[in-house]
């Protein structure tokens, strides 16, 4: 299944949740997300070139249990193929994707609330380290065109209010892949 996506960085999200439950979308409660984002043992180029083909792989705590989802991308880091599964044991996953040769690069923390809106899921995010986001995503079949559905994407997110302008085009472990990386090149360099 390929899922496209769009992704704004958004400062109210009390007003996207009112201008929801005026569509009738129903949010989930808070869910607590801890992410383990994994890419081949001493591999950069995920995170610093990335392209279409590029693999990642997470490994999803939650209170109420584990997924392990794989993202092979396509033609940016928004629009992906993605393969999800709920796992007895995120420890044994580890362990299997250390045997493969992938490594845990970046932890990403936030609470998520879901919800259905027409033919989309959306999430309203609060992330550690980056803020709030609003995601809307479709999952399409393989072969469908980005573009069109990028564009059919925002104009359900302008309805409520949110502009292309505050879209972020990377994802967040990508994100913070660069905060902390460029937080590690200043301190080195300070030396």
């Amino acid at each position: 299944m390929r899922e496209i996506e769009i992704k704004i960085r958004t400062n109210n999200l009390n007003a996207i949740k009112q201008k929801l439950a005026e569509r009738g979308c129903v949010l989930s409660e808070p869910i607590s997300q801890h992410d383990q984002i994994y890419s081949r043992v001493g591999s950069t180029e995920e995170w610093e070139n990335s392209k279409e083909g590029h693999v990642v792989m997470r490994i999803r705590r939650m209170p109420q249990g584990a997924e392990f989802n794989l993202k092979m991308q396509r033609s940016n880091e928004m629009d992906n193929l993605e393969y999800e599964t709920k796992i007895d044991d995120p420890d044994a996953m580890h362990q299997i994707l250390a045997i493969l040769g992938y490594a845990p690069q970046v932890t990403v923390k936030k609470l998520r609330r879901k919800g259905k809106l027409a033919d989309y899921e959306i999430c309203l995010d609060e992330v550690e380290e980056l803020g709030s986001f609003v995601e809307l995503e479709k999952l399409t079949s393989d072969d469908a065109n980005p573009e069109v559905v990028k564009k059919e994407l925002l104009k359900v997110l302008e309805l409520l209010g949110l502009s292309k302008n505050d879209e972020e085009t990377r994802g967040y472990d990508t994100q913070i892949y660069y905060l902390h990386h460029a937080n590690h090149n200043i301190k080195t360099q300070n030396f």
